[in-house]
């Protein structure tokens, strides 16, 4: 994959850290109009910049290559050419090329002047239009909406909108005709705000509502319920297995109940607020309103989107690590002789750079103690793979990762991890409550 001739020229012709918004606003068609990318054409880049990028990608992945784009000497030595020939040479994988474009991108958002961080994502994004295979997803999208609406030009902001309806255009398409209808139909009816039913939702679902605005909403999450379901029936979620079983005229076990919350039908958290009318975006295609989600077991604070833009920002925000989570955890220390007071975790999870910071809070017993996890990165299981593997401190009740663990647990799909802090920029820090049902698990 390689940029055609014409766009490495307009690109080109911009330091990074110099473009000017007249060039730009008149190079859009000449980009729009290059010459499509050929597999056949070698991709050469400035090979000192090449090796930087790849180093700062196997390393730590969006967030090496956040710290690299903030490298003055890359600002003031290197075009946004140069940044893409660059980025192509350094790796043929495409999951990689694509969050190391997203992560240049991401760095123009965080640029002191405002402007200039829009005409730099700006030209990013016509040359990433113009790769072969590789196109702008939601990520992208997102990351070029928000740094273009905190710009100071208008045209910018036209630009901005133009990101967030292609990445609604983009949801549409993959979401297929059955969605897009139910989308259809969800916006024609009445919508209400959680804290107008927060009672019923806690006594229904045991759901907590902790804050909310029009554009965003944060709710305590019960350990048991899931974000989201990917496939559905009357009855809620059923595996393969269970369907299988259904289907084979077996009995499906009390699995499909959700044993903690305070509901029969296994719903989970996205269904539940669409069912009482509560507006969730509609760019994840997966689940509306989620841009970051708990695992079933786990607990605790959750922000959703209830519109696009914020959805958009919001994922701007997770994207460069400025959103701050705070987990408790009890686990088993049987095993460890001597548990550091307070540590960081640096394990790969499922081969992605993942780091983590903890604190012994309390000894709850000879062998259960309390832990505070920070998380720097974001990858799922994370907390529960570091308290597992990097301390050799199982979480209580979580089999998967407790080699120990004899099965008793398999039925509630509990565990004793809690998302009990949130910090998103622009609102006040969130606290979760500690789940009560905590204090008989370690009798047990």
């Amino acid at each position: 994959m390689r940029l055609s001739h014409k766009v490495a020229t307009t690109c080109g012709l911009l330091l990074w850290g110099k473009p000017s918004v007249s060039f730009l606003m008149s190079s859009r068609k000449v980009v729009q109009r290059a010459l499509p990318l050929t597999k056949s054409r070698a991709v050469i880049g400035d090979s000192g910049l090449t090796d930087s990028i790849r180093e700062a990608w196997t390393t730590g992945e969006t967030d090496g290559i956040l710290t690299l784009a903030r490298n003055s000497e890359i600002h003031n030595h290197h075009t946004v050419s140069d940044i893409i020939e660059s980025t192509l040479a350094s790796t043929t994988i495409k999951r990689s090329i694509a969050g190391i474009l997203n992560s240049w991108i991401g760095s123009c958002y965080e640029m002191e002047d405002k402007n200039l961080g829009a005409e730099l994502a700006w030209q990013l994004l016509l040359a990433y239009d113009q790769l072969e295979e590789i196109k702008p997803d939601l990520v992208t999208l997102s990351l070029i909406y928000s740094t273009m609406m905190q710009s100071h030009i208008d045209e910018f902001h036209t630009v901005g909108k133009e990101a967030l309806e292609r990445a609604q255009r983009l949801a549409k398409k993959e979401g297929g005709t059955k969605w897009r209808k139910s989308v259809a139909s969800s916006s024609r009816k009445p919508t209400q705000r959680a804290f107008e039913i927060r009672d019923a939702l806690n006594e229904l679902y045991g759901i907590d509502v902790l804050h909310e605005s029009e554009s965003d909403l944060i709710i305590s999450k019960p350990s048991g319920m899931a974000c989201f379901h990917k496939h559905t029936t009357t009855s809620g979620k059923l595996s393969t297995s269970r369907r299988k079983r259904k289907k084979s005229g077996k009995n499906v076990s009390s699995k499909d109940k959700i044993i903690s919350g305070k509901a029969a039908v296994d719903n989970s958290l996205e269904t539940i607020l669409l069912n009482h009318a509560i507006p969730l975006s509609s760019l994840n295609v997966q689940a509306r309103g989620i841009v970051h989600r708990l695992d079933r077991g786990t607990s605790g604070c959750l922000i959703l989107a209830k519109n696009d833009e914020r959805h958009a920002e919001l994922l701007t925000q997770f994207f460069l690590r400025r959103v701050d989570k705070t987990y408790h955890a009890l686990v088993k220390t049987g095993s460890v002789h001597e548990l550091a007071g307070s540590g960081s975790i640096s394990l790969p999870v499922y081969g992605r750079p993942a780091s983590s910071f903890y604190e012994v809070e309390e000894s709850i017993q000879s062998d259960i103690a309390r832990l505070k996890v920070k998380t720097k990165t974001g990858r799922k299981h994370q907390v529960r793979i570091h308290c597992a593997k990097g301390l050799g401190t199982p979480i209580v009740l979580d089999e998967l990762y407790d080699d120990s663990s004899s099965g008793q647990n398999s039925e509630s799909r509990r565990f004793c991890l809690h998302a009990s802090n949130l910090k998103v920029p622009g609102i006040d820090v969130v606290k979760a409550p500690i789940p009560e049902w905590w204090e008989a698990a370690v009798q047990t």
